[in-house]
């Protein structure tokens, strides 16, 4: 089995770094038996990653949940996307069942130069759409001098 190795993509110009894995991106993440019967399966999401100039956009793909059971969290330079999946109903005995069921989790290590405190969030369609902004720059500016 090949070892879960880490990769850091590290956009310079901005100050940011994003991790991401080099599993397939839909793979269910290892987890204990115990926790597994527990829990279920938990996936990582496909995310795209926009730069727009003012603001970082995040799409990812979270088909099967509903924005009430969506969190999307930042603490400590930390962008968190979790999101409960319910079961589909079964119709009749299953002969064969190729569709997994599970939750999903992402997160992204974002660097100095975004405001945390002004990032928004939309679900449509099994797409989650994150948007964050950076700070405003700090302009220079002449104090003036006056006599007295």
């Amino acid at each position: 089995m090949a070892a879960n190795v880490t990769l850091h993509f590290n956009y310079q110009k901005e100050n940011l770094i994003m991790i991401a894995s080099p599993q397939t991106s839909l793979a269910p993440e290892r987890q204990t038996a115990a926790a597994e019967a527990d829990r279920g399966l938990t996936y990582r999401p496909n995310v795209d990653v926009a730069d727009c100039g003012s603001e970082l956009v995040l799409v990812a793909d979270i088909p099967g949940s509903v924005a009430e059971q969506i969190d999307v969290s930042f603490d400590d330079g930390v962008l968190a996307i979790t999101a409960t999946v319910r079961g589909r109903p079964q119709a009749g005995n299953p002969v064969r069942q190729e569709y997994g069921v599970g939750d999903y989790r992402r997160s992204f290590q974002i660097g100095e130069g975004f405001d945390g405190s002004q990032i928004a969030a939309t679900y449509r369609n099994g797409v989650l759409t994150v948007r964050v902004p950076r700070l405003a720059a700090v302009r220079p500016r002449t104090i003036p001098v006056t006599a007295g």
